[in-house]
């Protein structure tokens, strides 16, 4: 199977992101393989983010790249998230956030994992945070997983997964019943929690986005 055969959605929520998301969205143009499609769920932005989504949608589109954005009521990024995945047209989800950077590897790297791996369903790289006085931290997500003990209980006693980090089946999602809107925060690690029963996680030890 080529990588061509394995389809990715990139699911990105945004929210008044006009300062930072067109560093996100020359990150996403700069892939060496591109996403089949890319998703902008919007939560209610009252800025320019989704006149400066227009503006670039021509350009996804002269790469080949399928580009939709949608306009959301303002009810939080987990909202948001499960309204790009309910509109994704393709089995694997990767998010990302729009104050987040990928490396132009990043794609390449993942779909041919996905190929080498088949019996895995979620897939998690390595990140740099970049903190506002330049500072430059390593983040190893999941460097210290024992595969000798159940994924649950390592993820519930910390939660070493990075939303923008994780690339999964859209099945995996569905079947853990989505984001938790309710929650007033850690909607992503709820539901990491709920998927890690089911995850068969390959981990890639390389830094892939910022």
């Amino acid at each position: 199977m080529g990588n061509n055969n394995i389809g990715i959605s990139v699911v990105c929520p945004t929210y008044n992101s006009e300062e930072y998301i067109e560093k996100t969205l020359g990150s996403l143009l700069s892939q060496k393989d591109n996403p089949d499609e890319i998703i902008f769920s919007d939560d209610g932005s009252v800025d320019d983010t989704i006149s400066i989504l227009k503006k670039y949608k021509y350009h996804f589109e002269k790469q080949g790249v399928a580009i939709k954005i949608i306009i959301n009521t303002h009810s939080g990024p987990g909202g948001a998230r499960n309204s790009g995945i309910k509109q994704s047209s393709f089995s694997w989800i990767a998010f990302i956030d729009s104050d987040d950077i990928w490396y132009s590897n990043k794609i390449s790297l993942v779909k041919n994992s996905i190929n080498q791996n088949p019996k895995k369903n979620c897939f998690l790289h390595w990140e740099k945070l970049i903190k506002t006085n330049g500072e430059v931290i390593d983040l190893k997500h999941g460097e210290l997983v024992s595969s000798d003990r159940p994924l649950e209980n390592q993820l519930y006693k910390s939660n070493f997964f990075s939303t923008s980090a994780i690339v999964c089946s859209k099945s995996l999602i569905i079947d853990s019943g989505y984001f938790d809107t309710s929650l007033p925060n850690a909607q992503d690690y709820d539901l990491w929690l709920k998927m890690s029963p089911n995850i068969k996680l390959e981990i890639l030890e390389d830094f892939l986005g910022e």
